[in-house]
């Protein structure tokens, strides 16, 4: 019989639809890539702490459905229309405020990024089930000396919307690590 949809999903996820916080779980060559621009930014002072590498499949399911369904973006009843194999999850309660209620436990109790930190729904095909995206908080004081891969630096201020600094974007992208504009932790081996 399947579960509704709550907190109890957090927990279970925790066991079942495991999440990676180790640069060492990415795919190879992003691993290296992603290593590299950690590394310049912490060597010009910036503090990273990385909060996803790899993400299973059933995981991101479970971020998917419970953002949109949470948000208003997608009724429960057709969250139910999508099962997942091994995720025996009801959406629906029988009532939209209590659907609405059961999702939205699950986007806090995973720490999902809502809106206007992110605009999108986490994806059913994220780039973390390859292990090509990582999810982290990159912050500073005033202006820090960044070097590119050729060893010349970038002077970038810090801002407190990441989405928005496109200096840090643009050194991320020497190294093959690019951001997606639209979600604040995010950056991937394509920017998506």
């Amino acid at each position: 019989m399947p579960t509704k949809s709550g907190s109890f999903w957090v927990t279970w996820a925790d066991t079942h639809a495991n999440v990676s916080r180790n640069v060492e779980d990415l795919a190879e060559p992003f691993r290296s890539k992603a290593k590299a621009f950690i590394k310049a930014l912490q060597d010009a002072g910036a503090q990273v702490t990385v909060t996803t590498t790899r993400r299973s499949a059933k995981r991101a399911y479970l971020f998917h459905w419970s953002w949109l369904v949470a948000l208003g973006k997608s009724s429960a009843a057709e969250a139910d229309r999508h099962p997942m194999p091994g995720v025996d999850i009801r959406w629906d309660h029988a009532d939209d405020a209590a659907s609405k209620a059961g999702a939205a436990q699950m986007v806090s109790g995973f720490g999902l990024a809502v809106p206007p930190k992110s605009t999108n729904a986490p994806s059913l095909t994220s780039n973390h089930i390859e292990g090509t995206a990582i999810d982290m908080a990159i912050t500073w004081t005033g202006t820090i000396q960044v070097k590119k891969p050729d060893g010349t630096s970038v002077a970038i201020p810090f801002m407190t919307d990441v989405n928005r600094n496109t200096l840090l974007h643009a050194v991320g992208a020497d190294y093959g690590v690019r951001k997606l504009v639209t979600d604040a932790p995010h950056w991937s081996e394509r920017g998506n």
